[in-house]
């Protein structure tokens, strides 16, 4: 039977034979072509990155120059002002214009003119932020001899006070505002409608 069928194949395929020569032998797999094949992919990688790199420097090239055009012009500035140029920084504080007319009374021409300086009362200095509150941004009012006003204010909300110390009424604070009053020592409360 395998007589016949060989005769049958062969004569089926017009004189060809078939060789049947088994599986492969494996062969040990070659790491150096993996390390090439590795090494040139690392490679082109970074031969990409570098390209990528040099178009978005070209892109962003008018931007570059004018960030270096404007740290130029700053440095001369600083320079400039340094040097007795028309900038410079200011040596002290100095207390803000809006509150020169509270914060100093009428006897602060004679008192320059006896050689006496004038002083600032607790209040007044709060108020001109030369002295720090409990309450940041919150700038006291002060009377024009440098208490405090009874009634203080902020952000919606109003409090009686000690005049001459700026402490808080205990049970003062209301939404809206107060009316303080101050008969015989003692401080009143009247609440009043917006």
């Amino acid at each position: 039977m395998a007589e016949s069928e060989t005769q049958t194949l062969i004569g089926a395929s017009n004189q060809q034979t078939a060789v049947d020569v088994g599986a492969p032998a494996e062969r040990p797999r070659s790491s150096r072509a993996y390390k090439v094949a590795g090494v040139t992919l690392l490679a082109c990688v970074l031969i990409v990155g570098q390209a990528a790199t040099a178009y978005f420097l070209l892109s962003q090239k008018g931007d570059i120059k004018s960030l270096e055009e404007q740290n130029n012009k700053m440095k001369t500035e600083l320079t400039r002002g340094r040097s007795g140029g028309r900038i410079s920084l200011p040596s002290q504080m100095h207390i803000p214009m809006k509150i020169l007319p509270e914060a100093f009374d009428d006897t602060a021409e004679e008192e320059a003119s006896t050689g006496t300086a004038a002083t600032l009362t607790l209040c007044q200095m709060e108020m001109a932020g030369l002295k720090p509150v409990q309450v940041p941004g919150f700038q006291p009012a002060c009377d024009k001899q440098g208490l405090y006003n009874p009634q203080q204010c902020y952000m919606g909300h109003c409090w009686c006070v000690n005049p001459e110390n700026g402490q808080q009424i205990p049970g003062s604070m209301s939404k809206g505002s107060v009316i303080c009053v101050k008969p015989a020592g003692m401080f009143a409360l009247t609440d009043v409608e917006d």
